[in-house]
């Protein structure tokens, strides 16, 4: 019987953290929200970077088209705001 209540409660523990952890994985924290638009720009300018270095692109187009990023990655931020 002190088996099975050990059991149980190493159990409940286990399920206790993992119910904690999806919590704050899915939590809708603004810290973690500016850190993925953060880390989103910074993909994007490097893979815009990465282009204009191997010459596939002119430093113009290369503005051109971190502008439009910019604006698209802003636009998906303010749509998941307003969620």
């Amino acid at each position: 019987m002190n088996i099975l209540r050990q059991v149980r409660l190493v159990l409940a523990f286990v399920l206790f953290f993992l119910a904690a952890f999806t919590l704050s994985a899915a939590s809708n924290d603004p810290i973690n929200e500016k850190k993925q638009y953060e880390y989103l720009k910074k993909a994007k300018y490097f893979e815009i970077r990465a282009q204009l270095e191997s010459g596939d692109i002119t430093l113009e187009e290369a503005q051109a088209k971190w502008q439009k990023a910019l604006e698209k990655i802003q636009k998906q931020q303010k749509k998941e705001e307003g969620k």
